[in-house]
């Protein structure tokens, strides 16, 4: 009855411990910095009247967090604008896909779409962003070098 009892109480931390595996890390999984790239920014009377035209581009002093709560996932960044998260700017942030190294996550807004694919074998960021809503619209893809903090995220 001993063993019984042993075995069925293995089988449960066993059991317990794979689902704490499948739910994945919380907190910071990745730290990302400066991202650089390129643009296509479209033709504006105010802010771009001799575009559309392509440009470099990227955060030079940009910071890229990803931050996994439970189910719920945020990217939260350092740019030009100040400091802030998408999920603090009511955006909606979902992954879209992932394998054993690659994690892919969407942030949509009204006035933007950006998807960040992050590779935690090679510890880099690889993200576009599409702006039509704001001040400046424009098409970008950017990459950024990371620490990776976690790689369980599945």
């Amino acid at each position: 009855m001993l063993l019984r009892g042993m075995v069925i109480g293995a089988a449960i931390a066993i059991i317990a411990c794979g689902q704490a595996m499948a739910e994945g890390a919380e907190g910071v999984l990745a730290r990302c910095g400066a991202s650089k790239g390129q643009s296509y920014f479209l033709k504006n009377e105010v802010t771009n009247s001799d575009g559309p035209n392509w440009a470099e581009d990227g955060m030079s002093n940009g910071k890229i967090v990803l931050v996994r709560l439970g189910d719920e996932w945020d990217i939260q960044f350092d740019d030009a604008v100040g400091a802030f998260g998408y999920r603090q700017d009511e955006a909606s942030v979902i992954v879209l896909g992932a394998t054993n190294d690659l994690l892919t996550i969407g942030a949509f807004r009204g006035t933007y779409t950006d998807v960040y694919t992050f590779d935690f074998a090679h510890a880099e960021v690889v993200w576009t962003s599409h702006k039509t809503g704001t001040i400046t619209g424009k098409i970008g893809l950017y990459r950024a070098a990371c620490d990776v903090v976690s790689l369980a995220f599945n």
